[in-house]
C-alpha cells in the first residue's frame, strides 16, 4: 500500500491552489466554475486547501487547460 504523508498532502494542496488561481486568471471563482461546470463550493475547497480533486476533476482540469495532471500536482513546471 502506498502511503502519502501529511506533508505531501499539504504540499499538493498548496500547489493545486496556486495552479487553479493561475489557470482561472482574472475571472472570479463563481464565473470560472460556471464556465467549467465545477460546483463553486468544490473549487472553493481546493483554493482554501480543504480538499483535493478526484482523479476525474484532475483529468477534466488538465484537458480543459491543456496542461498535464503532473503539472497540476506540481510534478512538472
Amino acid at each position: 500500500m502506498i502511503k502519502i504523508s501529511e506533508n505531501d498532502t499539504q504540499r499538493y494542496k498548496d500547489i493545486l491552489k496556486d495552479r487553479v488561481i493561475e489557470l482561472k486568471g482574472e475571472k472570479n471563482i463563481a464565473e470560472w466554475c460556471r464556465k467549467h461546470g465545477i460546483p463553486r463550493t468544490t473549487a472553493q475547497c481546493w483554493i482554501e486547501k480543504r480538499s483535493l480533486p478526484s482523479i476525474e476533476y484532475y483529468a477534466a482540469l488538465a484537458k480543459e487547460f491543456g496542461v498535464s495532471i503532473d503539472y497540476l500536482v506540481g510534478l512538472e513546471d
